[in-house]
């Protein structure tokens, strides 16, 4: 409302300005410039000199006390205008850094709400006994990982690149295509997110397509890149791909994409006889799992997966900077016995 009042002002000053300028132009239009020539001329003359002035302050007075008037009036009008300028300005400025002052308050208020609620404090006590890798499938918190991670877990947890933590509920367990679904949006600290901005690519994918995936290995996020070398899994499974990227025991769970950010597949293991070889069940079957799970599984908010790819135009850099943030740590916590 400041900001509004005070250009209200400059430009009511602004007009007023216009306006004096147009009254002495008026003025000067109706003003007899020969008769004040001649009355100079008498002037440096000589000739009746006291009563010429005299003459002149009478008869011009109203236009030069006008013409002093707009002239103050202009000065301090310009002097305004270029302060009320400065303040905008300088509020702008004031504005982007409260912006970017807000943004690190949230981010703080997000790590406080976990620490209050034991989370951050409890993974860095104990980080949990199985680790895996999962992505969103649907911004508003649907999620995909391998049913091995998450089989017989008593509470699960997911853990975003910028450390917040999550508690997943296991919506369904598809134990054949060693898939499970998960949703974090049960989890009231959790924010959704913008749609996903890759799409899920059912068509089978040809050999030596190069493929990456994103995933935790360790406890930040990791980049593997490789290239398809088989149409089937271990042992001839038609449910997997072989490809040729080295993965390590968290990668589990990961996305396996192709080079246009579109998901061809889930990791799922490494073969431990031979280096690099690892297998990734095929979307075709995510699809298929997804189809499966019971309507009050879901408690009445069906997942709706995105079509639009707006990875595709991106190059592998800016790929992976969009996709970071939908791709979590899964961290699983179960009773010794």
């Amino acid at each position: 409302m400041d900001e509004e009042r005070d250009i209200e002002n400059a430009l009511h000053a602004y007009g007023e300005r216009i306006r004096f300028k147009q009254r002495l132009a008026k003025i000067h239009a109706n003003t007899d410039m020969k008769a004040m020539r001649r009355a100079a001329d008498s002037y440096q003359s000589g000739l009746e000199q006291s009563g010429q002035i005299r003459e002149l302050w009478k008869t011009y007075r109203t236009t030069l006390a006008v013409a002093a008037s707009a002239a103050i009036i202009t000065t301090f009008g310009s002097i305004f205008l270029y302060r009320s300028y400065q303040q905008s300005h300088k509020q702008e400025q004031q504005y982007s850094q409260l912006s970017k002052e807000i943004q690190a308050v949230k981010s703080s208020q997000r790590k406080l709400w976990s620490d209050l609620n034991g989370r951050g404090r409890a993974l860095s006590l104990n980080p949990g006994q199985v680790a895996g890798t999962g992505f969103l499938i649907t911004g508003d918190g649907y999620f995909v990982t391998n049913n091995h991670i998450i089989r017989d877990a008593d509470s699960v947890y997911v853990q975003s690149n910028k450390g917040e933590v999550y508690k997943a509920r296991v919506v369904y367990a598809d134990q054949p295509h060693d898939l499970a679904f998960l949703q974090l949006c049960d989890d009231s600290a959790f924010r959704p997110l913008p749609p996903v901005p890759y799409s899920f690519d059912a068509h089978s994918s040809d050999l030596g397509e190069r493929v990456y995936t994103l995933g935790y290995p360790r406890e930040e996020i990791v980049y593997g890149e490789g290239y398809l070398s088989s149409g089937t899994g271990y042992r001839g499974d038609s449910t997997a791909y072989q490809v040729a990227i080295g993965v390590n025991p968290g990668n589990s769970g990961g996305p396996l994409l192709n080079e246009k950010g579109a998901i061809i597949g889930i990791i799922s293991g490494k073969q431990t006889t031979s280096e690099g070889v690892s297998f990734a069940v095929k979307t075709n079957y995510l699809l298929e799992s997804l189809n499966s799970i019971p309507a009050d599984s879901l408690k009445g908010q069906p997942v709706r997966l995105n079509r639009k790819n707006t990875l595709a135009t991106l190059s592998r850099k800016q790929q992976i900077k969009r996709m970071q943030d939908y791709v979590y740590q899964v961290k699983v916590f179960k009773h010794k016995e």
